[in-house]
Formats: structure tokens, C-alpha cells, sequence
């Protein structure tokens, strides 16, 4: 039964009311405005400002960590490339270390092939004037014997001019004869 002069309405007894208490819900709702205005005034723009902070800071650890991985991708890049140019400036070292190494051989190998043809040339030079030598020393002894025995044979002295002469013809038949 519902009370008279406008007052909250009453529910039967042993009944909560269907509606509850309109004049309590009312107010509960009055506060509940305020509070949210308060709260929109006073706490909205503050937690929203904290948000905002919150947000802008993981996007600049996101865009520095971003920066971070380019740089490092970067580097990682140029100590491929310095890894590369300094493997290939070894293999240009040891490419021209040995061609050096080549070269140096190639020089000894030839001055030591000249030396030895040197060596030849100079031991058949001296084994030509050895031969011409000794034919040499062979002729004037083969004359000194030729005269001994001419002399012999005559027996008489043979003299300067006569020696000469005969030493000019042996040497003459006998260089025909040698060579």
C-alpha cells in the first residue's frame, strides 16, 4: 500500500519493495553524477596525461629499440664487409707473397743457370787455349826432336836459319796434319 503526501512507497509487509526506494536511488544517482564529474575533472586528465606519458614512452623505447636493431643490423652489415675486404686484402698478401716467392725462385733458378753456362763457357775457353797450348809446346817439341834427329842423321850442326826453316815447314805439315 502506497503511503499518502508523496512519500516512498511502502512495500507490503514481508515484500521488499519493487522498485526500491526511488528516494535513495535518487540520490545514489546524484552522486553518482557527481562523483563522475569530479572524477572527469579532477582524475581524468591527470590518469589520462599518465596514460599518454605511458604511451609515448613504449613508443619511444619501441622507435629506439627499432633504431637500436638498424644500427646494430648496420654494423653487423659493415663488419661483414670489413671481414670480407680484410679476407680478400689477405688472399691479395698471399697472392703476392708467393708471386714474389715465384719471382725470386724464377731469378735464382736463371742466374744460376747463366753461372753454370758461364762456368761451361769459361772451362771450354780454357780447355780450347789448353789444347792450342799444348799443341803448341807438342809442335815446338816435335821440332826440337826433328832437328836432333836431322842432326844426327846429317851430322852436322844445323844452323839458326837452317832451324828456322825446318821448324816453318814441320809446323806447316803438321798443323795440316792436326787440324
Amino acid at each position: 500500500m502506497a503511503s499518502e503526501g508523496g512519500g516512498p512507497i511502502a512495500a507490503p509487509a514481508g515484500k521488499p519493495p519493487a522498485f526500491g526506494n526511488l528516494y535513495v536511488i535518487g540520490w545514489s544517482a546524484v552522486n553518482f553524477f557527481v562523483l563522475l564529474a569530479m572524477l572527469y575533472k579532477f582524475a581524468f586528465n591527470p590518469i589520462n596525461a599518465m596514460l599518454e606519458q605511458r604511451t609515448n614512452t613504449i613508443e619511444s623505447s619501441i622507435k629506439h629499440a627499432e633504431e637500436l636493431k638498424v644500427e646494430v643490423e648496420q654494423m653487423r652489415k659493415e663488419a661483414q664487409a670489413n671481414l670480407i675486404e680484410s679476407r680478400k686484402e689477405a688472399q691479395e698478401t698471399v697472392a703476392r707473397a708467393t708471386k714474389a716467392a715465384e719471382d725470386t725462385k724464377n731469378d735464382i733458378v736463371a742466374k744460376a743457370k747463366e753461372e753454370v753456362d758461364n762456368m761451361k763457357l769459361r772451362a771450354k775457353t780454357e780447355i780450347e787455349s789448353a789444347t792450342e797450348q799444348a799443341k803448341v809446346e807438342l809442335r815446338d817439341t816435335a821440332a826440337t826432336l826433328a832437328m836432333m834427329a836431322a842432326e844426327k842423321v846429317l851430322g852436322r850442326a844445323i844452323t839458326e836459319a837452317d832451324h828456322q826453316k825446318m821448324v816453318k815447314e814441320f809446323v806447316n805439315e803438321a798443323g795440316d796434319l792436326l787440324c
